[in-house]
């Protein structure tokens, strides 16, 4: 029976990890063998020589292990020879906790760390799917994921789109086409959420082509919208302003830099018949200002930015972009209007968005209620020992 080579662990180190943070960095490891490949899997020991658990390693990346299995010294391990069962089995567990979400046709099916594959999303439109691999140790198992996910969902198309400024610190380059069947094309198609069509781009739209993660803070809407004027900035292809229309909004205008986002906007609008919409191509905050100016006045705006802080170093940076959005947004709010706000920084957590939402109101002089917390769809998993899991949140507020 094969085994996999080892590496051992500095003393107490293996503390976070054993508590489930799948992590390894390059400072908490004792000795790495020279005969071990980047990206090759490796049996995981503690500074008493006490099996932790397999992960693959890349010494180019100062997250040197992923974690693939975390377990006590007794369980046993898959051998290298039954890695596809391994697979199967974490893949086919993925799948079914996301069994029970209804009403859509776009789920993301695995979400790396979370459900313990790290460095793999897959996200499911209908019988297209979308992968992307982050590191050079899921690169290496690519052909058995990919097997694996054609023998269990029977897919129409695989496209792989590796973009991911990660892929650089890994070692790999950018990827993006159809892997299987190889000779097949991909075009742009619709799916339906909720009973709305969405057109789909995954080949140019940005992530795999839609926000899934906000499905459920766009069926938020359906509260609030009745009847209300409704400002939807950074608004991507509408979909928050498809689901502000569908739950009865007065009006709505989406505001996004991109050309190419607006006009497949502008068709998501048309093929669901939507009516009083209007959008406009430029830069949110210089809208805002000429709004402001115009003595404009909306009832409920959306506030869903890009990240404004990929690393610790723009936080600051960051956190100054919200107060002026924020701020912006309240002049231009009617009595008793609502505000959706939302990061999707993992950096920026609810204390930061509060700091901000109070920091503009101060400024304003006015008086706001929070109305609820808000965070990504549940087929991203949030696991509370992997605070990275948990990058989309957001709060609603009223001004009084």
């Amino acid at each position: 029976m094969k085994s996999y080579p080892e590496i051992y662990l500095k003393p107490f180190e293996e503390k976070r990890i054993i508590k489930g943070h799948p992590w390894i960095f390059k400072s908490e490891i004792k000795t790495i063998p020279n005969n071990i490949e980047n990206g090759e899997i490796v049996l995981v020991r503690d500074g008493t020589n006490k099996k932790i658990g397999i992960g693959y390693i890349n010494r180019k990346s100062e997250i040197t292990v992923r974690m693939l299995e975390i377990s006590s010294e007794k369980e046993k391990y898959y051998p290298p020879e039954d890695l596809k069962n391994f697979f199967e089995k974490k893949i086919k567990n993925a799948i079914k906790k996301r069994e029970r979400i209804k009403n859509t046709e776009a789920k993301r099916i695995i979400f790396s760390e979370a459900d313990n594959l790290p460095g793999l999303i897959v996200d499911r439109y209908k019988d297209i799917l979308v992968m992307q691999i982050n590191t050079l140790g899921m690169e290496k198992l690519k052909n058995i994921i990919t097997e694996l996910l054609i023998k269990i969902l029977k897919p129409e198309i695989i496209y792989e789109k590796n973009l991911s400024p990660v892929r650089k610190k890994e070692g790999l380059l950018n990827f993006q086409g159809v892997i299987y069947p190889e000779e097949k094309q991909i075009k742009p198609f619709f799916i339906k959420e909720n009973e709305i069509l969405f057109k789909i781009d995954v080949v140019s739209g940005s992530k795999t082509g839609f926000y899934i993660d906000q499905r459920e803070n766009r069926e938020k809407l359906k509260n609030f919208v009745s009847g209300k004027k409704v400002l939807d900035c950074f608004c991507y292809t509408g979909a928050f302003g498809c689901y502000a229309l569908k739950y009865g909004a007065k009006e709505i205008t989406g505001v996004d830099s991109s050309k190419d986002a607006l006009c497949i906007a502008e068709e998501n609008m048309k093929i669901n018949n939507f009516k009083n919409y209007k959008f406009i191509c430029d830069d949110v905050f210089d809208v805002l200002k000429s709004f402001i100016k115009q003595k404009e006045k909306f009832d409920v705006i959306i506030l869903d930015p890009p990240a404004f802080s990929k690393t610790k170093k723009e936080k600051k940076g960051a956190i100054e972009g919200y107060i002026k959005l924020i701020l912006f947004s309240l002049q231009l709010l009617n009595k008793g209007g609502m505000i959706f706000v939302f990061s999707c920084s993992h950096n920026i957590d609810y204390n930061d968005i509060m700091f901000c939402i109070e920091k503009s109101r101060e400024i304003a002089g006015c008086k706001i209620k929070i109305i609820e917390k808000l965070k990504q769809s549940i087929d991203h998993p949030i696991v509370n020992t992997i605070p990275e899991t948990f990058y989309l949140r957001g709060l609603t507020f009223q001004i009084l």
